[in-house]
């Protein structure tokens, strides 16, 4: 299991990878928590779905491209951020945290996963 968050009041946004038997599933949550999107990962590839009118697919469509090399692994991803009176700065910062977000949840992955799992 992994868990921890980036950036500072309402940006802070929490990463959470929880194993499902040897599937992950891994929550993006911030602000009002809800469910604007969910991604599966099988087999190397992958779908989104989002909610209408959310836009939580920006941070699950890079997170899901870097992971769909896990081919032996399910991975489920769902998001929910909402933040009220959110500027695009706001934004920014949260796609960039969701950068370093992603390597973290890659090199968590390849480190647990390694002996068990064949991967590109």
């Amino acid at each position: 299991m992994l868990n921890f968050s980036l950036g500072k009041g309402i940006n802070k946004i929490n990463y959470s990878v929880k194993e499902i038997g040897e599937d992950l599933e891994i929550f993006i949550t911030g602000g009002h928590i809800h469910i604007g999107g969910i991604g599966l990962i099988s087999d190397g590839v992958y779908n989104i779905l989002s909610v209408r009118n959310h836009k939580e697919f920006e941070l699950i469509q890079p997170l899901a491209d870097r992971l769909k090399k896990y081919h032996d692994i399910n991975i489920l991803i769902i998001a929910g951020i909402h933040i009220d009176d959110i500027t695009l700065d706001d934004i920014k910062e949260i796609l960039e945290n969701n950068k370093i977000a992603i390597d973290r949840i890659d090199k968590y992955i390849s480190s647990e996963y390694e002996l068990f799992h064949e991967f590109e």
